[in-house]
């Protein structure tokens, strides 16, 4: 059953009727494999490393700039791991007198240390979205609730729990060689260890598990911060003065579209990754190995793009919602914009 079997990779069979046929599985792997993934991880990859510079040249007294220099971490992870997933699919690599199966290489090199640094951007998400609700509703309690060394070990924990988890995964895999009979030759290819598959569904299991309840934290508190929000600018605004209440309800605003941007792209990139580990679990045949690989891959094409997609888009997020990161960036680039003189911005989202 190697990758290489065209009778694998042709179709996805129902009945004799052929839903994903080489062709178009060619054309979907070019576009979105090769074209897509490769220029988002890319231009991603440099995008959170100007992040990280950034962050920390604003420092790590601040919970939020140790929060997001985690989450640019794992972002960068998440590229590097797609960036060697689009090589893998080059057609110039395809085609090439390796001595390894691509597409099997990259499902234990790239498609699951990928998987792994998504749900730590996930869980940073979540944790930024409940530091943000905190800050809202209990705004003279949190800086003493959530301090700067506690925000550090919830981000190493975050990052050494999600390892573990898809550590379960891995360890039902190996890569060895492998013989391909359509080709009649031996490669390096993916060999599981006995009942393999099984304890990798438990490994995807474990770790769709926690990407569902970091989606569940985000929606909740995002809806409790846009509530507290509409309470508080209602009070202030029956006690407040009028320019007060102006600067105050921009303030506000600002940080609702702050966590409402990021939760949205959030959940519109990782959603439809979330649905196809489901598709996974049910069947057997849906994976690499399995009947419907042509379909699996397509559909992963698209689900990982899009995943790149939410790494890489941080850094125009950041440098429009927060004054203190466009600062810091103009100043990296030279850029003069007529008000580097104006340096009273906050830099919190």
């Amino acid at each position: 059953m190697g990758s290489g079997n065209e009778s694998e990779k042709a179709v996805l069979d129902v009945g004799h009727v052929k839903l994903v046929d080489d062709h178009t599985y060619n054309i979907f792997t070019l576009v979105f494999y090769v074209a897509v993934m490769g220029t988002v991880s890319f231009f991603g990859i440099i995008f959170n490393v100007i992040n990280m510079i950034v962050f920390k040249k604003q420092g790590f007294k601040d919970n939020v700039n140790v929060t997001l220099f985690g989450m640019a971490l794992s972002d960068m992870g998440a590229l590097i791991s797609l960036l060697w997933m689009s090589i893998c699919f080059n057609p110039w690599l395809l085609d090439a007198d390796v001595p390894f199966d691509n597409e099997e290489i990259e499902y234990v090199t790239a498609g699951w240390p990928h998987a792994c640094f998504t749900r730590i951007t996930g869980w940073i998400t979540a944790f930024v979205t409940f530091e943000r609700c905190l800050c809202i509703a209990m705004p003279l309690k949190v800086k003493t609730i959530i301090t700067p060394r506690r925000t550090s070990f919830v981000v190493l924990f975050i990052y050494f729990l999600m390892i573990s988890g898809v550590g379960v995964a891995c360890y039902a895999m190996r890569l060895g060689p492998k013989f391909f009979p359509s080709k009649n030759v031996t490669k390096i290819g993916l060999i599981y260890i006995p009942n393999g598959v099984y304890i990798e569904n438990v490994g995807v299991m474990v770790n769709l598990i926690p990407q569902y309840v970091s989606f569940l934290v985000v929606i909740v508190c995002t809806i409790i911060l846009v509530r507290n929000l509409k309470l508080k600018s209602k009070w202030r605004q029956s006690t407040s003065s009028s320019a007060k209440q102006d600067s105050l309800s921009n303030r506000d605003k600002k940080v609702v579209s702050m966590i409402t941007l990021i939760s949205s792209i959030f959940m519109g990139c990782f959603l439809p990754s979330a649905l196809n580990q489901i598709i996974m679990i049910a069947s057997e045949d849906y994976s690499i190995y399995g009947k419907y690989k042509n379909m699996f891959l397509l559909s992963w094409s698209i689900c990982k793009s899009l995943e790149g997609t939410n790494s890489a888009v941080n850094i125009f997020v950041y440098y429009n919602m927060s004054s203190k990161y466009k600062l810091i960036l103009d100043e990296m680039l030279h850029i003069n914009r007529g008000e580097t003189g104006n340096k009273t911005g906050t830099g919190k989202p």
